[in-house]
Parts: C-alpha cells; structure tokens; sequence
C-alpha cells in the first residue's frame, strides 16, 4: 500500500511539471552504484530533472528518482529521491550542480526516511541528450536505527 501511495504521487508530482514553460526538463534512467553502511548493491532508477535558468545563469531546480536494488536475496530496497538542485554552467554544455535531497526508503518490510547533500555534473552530448555523474551522501532512520546511504549514480538524460 506505501509503495502505490508513493508512487502514485511521485507519478502526480511528474505530471504537474511537465507543462511548466520555463523548465528545461529531462527524463533519466540510470544505474547507480550504493552503499548502506557496508553494504554495496547496485540499484536501477527512472527520474525527473527540472531546472530555470535565472538572469545571472545560476540555475535553481528540483528532480524526483524511483529507484530498485537488491541489497542481499530476499532483501529488496526501494527508494524514492526528491532533490533541490543549484547549479552553474561552467563551460559550454558542461554544468555543475550541489544538492540538498530528502530520500524515503522501503527496506526489509519497513521505512526509512533521511536528509542529505550532494553534487552532480551534467554535459549536453546533443540539444535532447545529456549524460549526468552524481554522487549523494544521505543520513537514513530506519525503525530505531541510523544508517549512511551513498550513491553514485550514472544516467543518460532526455529533453522533450
């Protein structure tokens, strides 16, 4: 029931933007590399990017992630990301973000809920295709336990 909940408005959240006028927007899928504590998985997602560019060219936007992964058999871990983004273009086609993201889990039948930052780098291989490299460092709650949740990430993006 979590899951749908979530997903549903993730799906609702993703729909309200894509009219915005003012938005570069971008679809990803990618594959990140995490870690939870110890333990290193790798883990699938499907995102959203929206940034505006402002008249001093920083740019301000947000992006939203759904991501899976297997941490061990039988220990599955779903994760949804909602990202803040503040970036600047630093040569042609070549911009640098910092992050602030809030992350939601759904690990080993329970929930986790954390803050935490990171960067990213973006390069425009054509006007609708970008790659992007992105590392976040996130402090989970998990039931009564705190956990570290790092990932690198690597997705290919999409204008439209």
């Amino acid at each position: 029931m979590k899951k749908s909940l979530l997903t549903i408005s993730l799906l609702a959240s993703f729909s309200t933007i894509l009219n915005a006028t003012n938005f570069d927007t971008k679809i990803s899928i990618g594959a990140t590399s995490a870690k939870i504590n110890d333990k290193s998985y790798t883990q699938f997602g499907l995102g959203y990017t929206a940034n505006t560019r402002l008249n001093n060219d920083i740019l301000l936007g947000f992006g939203n992630s759904l991501s899976y992964g297997n941490v061990s058999s039988n220990v599955d871990v779903y994760t949804a990301d909602m990202d803040l983004r503040v970036g600047y273009e630093l040569i042609n086609d070549l911009t640098a973000y910092a992050i602030g993201t809030g992350v939601y889990q759904y690990l080993d039948d329970s929930s986790g809920f954390g803050l935490g930052y990171g960067a990213s780098l973006e390069y425009k291989l054509t006007q609708n295709v970008a790659l992007e490299a992105s590392y976040k460092t996130t402090n989970m709650r998990y039931s009564t336990n705190d956990y570290d949740y790092d990932t690198s990430n690597i997705a290919i993006k999409f204008n439209y």
